[in-house]
């Protein structure tokens, strides 16, 4: 989903410092940096009103669940998209690593698919020990000229995010008509999915993952190819690129 009007904010000298994971997608014009919100309180609160605009743009509220957090707080994990002027233009945030099937929220949004919330939760308890989390709230702003390629960007970071948390799985619920941009980020779904009926009967909704290894080489040709420029130049293999 988008948003409308982001809230505009000048850069901020510690954004390169401060932030956990970092790289510059030249599609979109803008600085995709991860952060937690006791590292930049300031930027979390800059995505959740983004988020908050773009969920009730849509009139789907419901289906965005904001944690409560403070400038103290190591937790959630989120990321931010933003251009030379240090607008943020996108992002997504997660909770991190999940301990339970019970911590997860994509289970119920099947509801409407008793066999497919079933489905959800049993591949949710069957990756549990090897790492996963669930990626929630994603958002790109339709005023951006760059809005189609921050959406892939924001679709292919869930890769990157599998590095900066530290787990081998990730998953998230997307409407029916966006599931082709995240398939070409090497997501995938669950075969026999029936898609549930959420936030309202206006959506269809489907179940997706991926995996650190194996979503890679599942990527488009174009999105693998700046993953792996931006896997360099956040590991600080890229000469060229500099904050």
């Amino acid at each position: 989903m988008t948003s409308i009007g982001p809230r505009s904010t000048a850069a901020h000298p510690r954004a390169e410092t401060s932030a956990l994971y970092q790289f510059r997608d030249e599609p979109s014009q803008t600085w995709l940096r991860f952060y937690t919100p006791a590292r930049r309180f300031d930027l979390w609160d800059e995505y959740v009103a983004g988020a908050r605009r773009t969920y009730q743009r849509y009139r789907v509220e419901s289906a965005l669940k904001i944690p409560p957090a403070t400038a103290d707080s190591p937790g959630p994990f989120y990321a931010v998209a933003s251009d030379d002027d240090g607008v943020v233009r996108g992002g997504w945030y997660t909770n991190g690593r999940l301990d339970s099937v019970t911590s997860a929220h994509a289970p119920s949004e099947f509801a409407s698919q008793p066999y497919s919330a079933a489905m959800v939760a049993d591949w949710i308890d069957g990756v549990l020990d090897t790492g996963v989390m669930e990626m929630k709230g994603a958002w790109v702003d339709p005023a951006s000229e760059h809005k189609s390629a921050l959406a892939d960007l924001l679709a292919r970071s869930y890769l990157h995010a599998l590095h900066v948390v530290g787990v081998a799985y990730a998953f998230g619920t997307a409407a029916e008509h966006a599931a082709p941009r995240w398939g070409q980020s090497g997501a995938r779904s669950l075969d026999g999915l029936v898609l549930a009926t959420y936030p309202d009967e206006r959506y269809r909704t489907t179940f997706l993952w991926w995996h650190v290894d194996g979503s890679p080489e599942l990527c488009a040709p174009e999105q693998r190819e700046l993953y792996e420029a931006e896997r360099r130049q956040a590991l600080g293999r890229d000469p060229e690129a500099r904050p």
